[in-house]
Parts: C-alpha cells; sequence; structure tokens
C-alpha cells in the first residue's frame, strides 16, 4: 500500500511536470534521438530505484536520505532529458539540473556509507555474539578451536600451553542448590579464571562445567604455576546463594605444545591429563611432559 502510494505520487508528480514544460516551453527544433534514448533509460532507472526504495523503509535514517537523494537525482535526470525535447530557459536547469544532480548525489553517497556503516556495526555484533557464551561472557568451544587451529598452523609456532578445567562434583552441586545456584558457580568461576591469567591469553568455556584456557608464551612450568594458582584460588572461592555458602574445586590437565600437527592431538593429551587428575582423588593438577604426566 506504502509503495503504491509512493509510486502513484511520483508518476502525478511526472505528468504534472511533463504537461506543465509541454505548455511553457516550445519543442526543439532537432531532436537527439541518441541522447534522448540513454536519458529516457537513465530516468526510468532512477524512478525505479526510488519506487523500491520502499524495502529500505525499516532503517528510517538510511531511507530518509536514499529517498531524498533519488528522487533529486531523478528530477535532475528527467529535467535533462526534456531539455532534449523542449527549449528550456538556463535557470530551470542550473536549478532542477546542475543543482539537483548535486544534492542528490550527496545524499545518495551519504545515506550509502551511513547504510555501510550500520551493517559493520551489526556484523560485528553477530560475530561477538556467535563468539561469546551466554552464560559466563567466555569464548565458545567453536571460537577457541578456531584461534588454536590458526595458531597451529601459523608459519612460526610459539610456545604454548593448554589448561583443561573441570569443576569436582558439579553434578552434586546442582542437585543440592539447583541449576540456578549451578549457573552463579559457573559465572563465578568464569570471573576468577579472568582474574588468573594475562588478557594475552585465551579463556572459553569448553562445555558444562568444563573450562580451557590457551596460554601464549608458555612451558611447562609457566603451565604448572598457572593451574595451580587456579586450583587454590577456586579453592578460596565462596559462592552465596540462598543463605548457603558454596565451596567448590576443580581438576585441571595441562600440556604445552610439542610437535602436535592438529588441534585435536593438543585437546585429547589435556583430557588425558584431566582424567588423571579425576582419578588420583580430584582438586589436582596434571602436567603433561616429555616423561610423561606429573
Amino acid at each position: 500500500m506504502i509503495k503504491s502510494t509512493a509510486a502513484s505520487s511520483l508518476y502525478f508528480f511526472v505528468i504534472a511536470y511533463v504537461a506543465l514544460q509541454t505548455w511553457l516551453f516550445p519543442i526543439t527544433y532537432q531532436i537527439d534521438l541518441y541522447s534522448l534514448f540513454f536519458g529516457v533509460m537513465i530516468t526510468a532507472t532512477l524512478l525505479f530505484s526510488f519506487v523500491n526504495m520502499q524495502k529500505v523503509k525499516y532503517n528510517p535514517d538510511v531511507y530518509k536520505y536514499l529517498m531524498s537523494g533519488f528522487f533529486f537525482l531523478f528530477v535532475a535526470m528527467l529535467t535533462d532529458t526534456l531539455d532534449e525535447i523542449f527549449v528550456q530557459p538556463w535557470l530551470l536547469g542550473a536549478l532542477f539540473e546542475d543543482t539537483g544532480q548535486l544534492i542528490g548525489f550527496v545524499l545518495v553517497t551519504y545515506g550509502i556509507g551511513k547504510w555501510i556503516a550500520q551493517n559493520n556495526a551489526n556484523s560485528s555484533k553477530l560475530k561477538k555474539l556467535s563468539e561469546t557464551d551466554d552464560l559466563t561472557q567466555l569464548y565458545t568451544r567453536s571460537h577457541f578451536n578456531y584461534q588454536l587451529t590458526n595458531l597451529l598452523i601459523s608459519p612460526r609456532i610459539e610456545t604454548f600451553s593448554i589448561l583443561l578445567i573441570n569443576i569436582d562434583n558439579f553434578k552434586l552441586t546442582n542437585e543440592r542448590y539447583s541449576q540456578a545456584a549451578g549457573d552463579i558457580v559457573l559465572k563465578r568461576l568464569a570471573n576468577k579464571l579472568r582474574d588468573c591469567v594475562r588478557k594475552t591469553d585465551t579463556i572459553a568455556r569448553w562445555g558444562g562445567e568444563e573450562f580451557i584456557i590457551l596460554l601464549n608464551n608458555s612451558n611447562d612450568e609457566i603451565a604448572k604455576q598457572v593451574a595451580e594458582m587456579i586450583r587454590t584460588n577456586t579453592e578460596l572461592l565462596c559462592v552465596e546463594y540462598d543463605q548457603d555458602i558454596i565451596n567448590i574445586t576443580v581438576s585441571i590437565g595441562a600440556v604445552t605444545y610439542k610437535d602436535e600437527l592438529k588441534s585435536s592431538e593438543l585437546i585429547n593429551s589435556a583430557e588425558q591429563c584431566l582424567s588423571k587428575a579425576k582419578q588420583q582423588g580430584k582438586n589436582q593438577v596434571y602436567v603433561r611432559v616429555d616423561a610423561g604426566i606429573v
């Protein structure tokens, strides 16, 4: 309905504008059919663009600039086309053709630039949402895998370590206090992990009650120190929920890059270390070294 109204108004304007020129100005003695043909085609294209701008009405900031700009360009081109048929005064061409083109191009250029800026901003927001875990606001598992894969295929691989962290007896916490309490525990632990690592390191929620950290420029000794710091700080973490205090511990498996060519090999090694930590009584740190696991 809106598109129909806008098109009807524009068609009425064209008819009135052509009729007014027919009444006021004489027909030229020699019509350049070549210029007239291309003028009509460009005018028709601008008319089509103007009518279809209704599809952008959901974005009022962009819509008003594009609609105004295409209207000025259309009027300018229509005036130029009619100039091939009628003897127009110089002032009409200066006002409707030259000035109209200038204003139209400025408005359309600004509108398109604003549209591109909005799309870039929306793309950035969507990208961030796809990379971020809703509950903990850490990176997602897929984003962590993407970063790890890029690191492994880089020409110069610097030594790095991976810490795989699991909350001990987390299922019992959910059963005893509720899932809401479990969510609070996950968020508090996520904040604690941020405090224990550098800004250059990458933290992600691996899934459920598991977290994973990529320590850049690390080795076995650094990985063990950071893991122990996380473990001891988690022991001191007191989570308040419904007038209760929830205490948690974590088990951590740590591996440092050796010669693995695939991210899955590193993750499997970290899972083996984590499994060893669980088997040895939980609340433990196990680090893979050349000789095995310590």
